[in-house]
């Protein structure tokens, strides 16, 4: 089966979006994104192409900028594009340069969705963000929501690229001569994520060279978990509660003892 064809496979077992639905993409002008919009693009979807200048590299996120426009140009789709002082805003939050690039995109994106009539937006993180999420999460301590990694779906949030791996999705962009732009920052090994990519998992692969399907599967068994409880938490909360008046809940100790 092609990539083309797991794509559209994907976005139906996961139930991600219809055919009909208006699409706004992410586009940073990185390989993932470029080959995301591409093939939303060739699948026959409405769609659009939302780019964040973080103003962080200079002249390099200029250039970012200008990929994308003219990507949008060639496939004649709709382009959006706003400018943030990521570094000020992560300074009067108390935030890293991450959190605060992440608070901005995401909700400018949703502003988007909104005014332009869009069903979902589109990110780009694959199989390999996937798990190196989970390791960021087991680092620095987490429940079994965390254990869940990054969900295919959730709200307006749809994430189409997460059956593919990295080796893959640079196989198809290289094979399909598809242009796109590397942020260097992602090669610095300052940042956690980066350093659990370039020297974490190098390492856990020579324990299991199929980490990432490994690790895959896992997630998803922790999902199914994760699902499970929340609608035994649900049915709980239904039986043992009643709401009193406005605000305040009262527990039935019958339905209490009953457990």
């Amino acid at each position: 089966m092609s990539v083309p064809e797991r794509f559209i496979q994907y976005l139906q077992e996961q139930a991600l979006c219809q055919p009909h639905d208006r699409i706004l993409i992410a586009v940073s002008g990185g390989k993932d994104s470029v080959m995301m919009a591409r093939l939303f693009v060739e699948s026959g979807y409405a769609v659009g192409f939302a780019h964040c200048n973080f103003q962080l590299r200079g002249k390099e996120s200029d250039a970012d900028e200008a990929l994308v426009y003219e990507l949008a140009k060639t496939l004649n789709v709709p382009f959006y594009v706003t400018r943030f002082d990521t570094a000020s805003y992560a300074r009067k939050h108390g935030i890293s340069i991450q959190m605060a690039a992440r608070d901005l995109r995401y909700a400018w994106f949703e502003t988007i969705r909104v005014s332009q009539g869009y069903k979902y937006i589109a990110v780009a993180q694959h199989r390999n963000d996937h798990v190196e999420t989970l390791l960021l999460n087991l680092v620095r301590g987490t429940g079994l929501a965390g254990l869940c990694g990054i969900q295919p779906k959730r709200g307006h949030i749809i994430r189409p690229m997460l059956f593919l791996n990295a080796d893959e999705i640079a196989a198809y962009v290289k094979e399909n001569k598809l242009e796109y732009r590397d942020d260097l920052s992602n090669f610095s090994t300052k940042y956690a994520r980066n350093k659990i990519r370039m020297e974490v998992i190098p390492r856990l692969k020579e324990l299991n060279p199929d980490l990432e399907v490994t690790l895959a599967k896992s997630m998803a068994h922790f999902a199914d978990a994760y699902t499970v409880l929340q609608h035994h938490v649900k049915q709980l909360r239904k039986q043992l509660f009643a709401e009193y008046k406005e605000g305040e809940w009262r527990m039935s100790k019958r339905a209490l003892a009953t457990l």
